[in-house]
């Protein structure tokens, strides 16, 4: 039975009311057993606080997550949402009382949270379900103790979307959306995209620049003449629908997400790969409750909650012990897709994203304007 799946944008709150747990569950491939993480002794009606973004995550998190943690803890799950820069900034601001105790970002905003101390390291005694994750998923880097700096629960992908049915040469690799007859027809990622800077390092590698000198990839963004710069996929969605947007660079799981609900729409892989986005979960520093915030980690990392993530939401599955096939298997990041993603080293562009932003809104964005 394929399920119907629903999505939306992550900001917006959205109830999954056709989805019940039930048949979420029962949609679901056994497999070996879920490593047991006792649940840590806590004072009656403790409540942990997650900050994540809304819509499908929050849903996920209420409907495959919640209940197995409160059963086991006794604790309740209260939710903080919001955009990631957003609640970033709440961390930064009220580090000395913490608006939640995990914290739901891509890899870059671990590596900021951990420099600019307001995320703390989770212990891997206390995690279990690390054995049970690829060797692929943990792409920052950690010195080997035993910390880690937070935990990899699902794999995305950035990949090329376009309109089939108005495309007839269909796209490639990246440097298809520079071919003439896209002009005025594609959509980018704007300054504020999470994944702004591998879009310029691939922009700064065709354009011939180095490590050293990524002016050749701002010049290169500049000569697109995109119908808008985008964050979510609802911000273009609707022109998809007139035709006006025919190829925009976006996020699997927001395209199977479209597909879903009838849109002109597919993607590609792009030959030189498409971009590895790791959605990563982290324990906020000063929290009252870090072995409950462990707790949680772990409850995410579970077969059970990944294959959930999957199979409902198109979010690809860390934990080696998923086993997704047919549809499922197809329409998110897993089995022979990952060898087509390419994995970047999110540790630089912590230091290089302000600069970046700011080349990027004087040197690209008043060249993107529309007369």
């Amino acid at each position: 039975m394929k399920l119907r799946k629903m999505t939306t944008r992550r900001n917006v709150v959205l109830g999954l009311s056709s989805l019940g747990a039930g048949i979420a569950a029962g949609a679901l491939r056994s497999g070996p057993a879920a490593r047991a993480q006792p649940a840590p002794a806590i004072p009656k009606g403790t409540a942990l606080t997650v900050s994540t973004w809304g819509g499908i995550t929050e849903d996920s998190v209420r409907r495959f997550i919640l209940p197995e943690f409160e059963r086991a803890t006794g604790a309740k799950l209260a939710f903080d949402i919001g955009g990631q820069g957003g609640r970033f900034n709440k961390l930064l601001a009220q580090r000395a009382k913490p608006p939640a105790d995990v914290f739901f970002s891509t890899d870059e905003a671990v590596i900021a949270g951990h420099r600019q101390g307001v995320l703390l390291p989770a212990r891997r005694k206390n995690i279990p379900n690390l054995s049970e994750l690829y060797d692929w998923a943990l792409t920052i880097k950690t010195d080997g103790s035993d910390t880690v700096p937070g935990v990899p629960y699902a794999l995305l992908s950035m990949v090329i979307s376009y309109n089939p049915q108005l495309v007839a040469d269909k796209p490639t690799g990246w440097s298809d959306l520079w071919r003439p007859e896209f002009k005025d027809r594609l959509v980018m990622p704007s300054p504020l995209n999470s994944l702004m800077p591998e879009v310029l390092t691939i922009s700064n590698e065709l354009a011939g620049g180095t490590q050293a000198d990524f002016s050749p990839g701002f010049k290169k963004l500049a000569e697109l003449r995109p119908v808008k710069a985008s964050v979510f996929w609802t911000d273009w969605a609707s022109l998809n629908k007139t035709g006006e947007v025919v190829i925009a660079p976006e996020f699997d799981y927001y395209i199977e997400t479209m597909k879903a609900q009838g849109y002109a729409i597919d993607y590609i892989m792009p030959k030189e790969k498409a971009i590895a986005a790791p959605e990563y979960i982290s324990i906020v520093k000063g929290t009252a409750n870090p072995e409950l915030a462990e707790y949680f980690l772990d409850l995410s990392l579970s077969q059970k909650a990944q294959e959930a993530f999957a199979v409902e939401s198109f979010q690809g599955p860390t934990n080696r012990n998923v086993v997704l096939t047919g549809d499922a298997a197809r329409e998110c990041a897993y089995g022979p897709k990952i060898e087509q993603l390419r994995f970047f080293d999110a540790a630089p562009f912590v230091d290089a994203r302000p600069m970046w932003t700011e080349r990027f809104n004087i040197e690209v964005l008043p060249k993107w304007q529309r007369s």
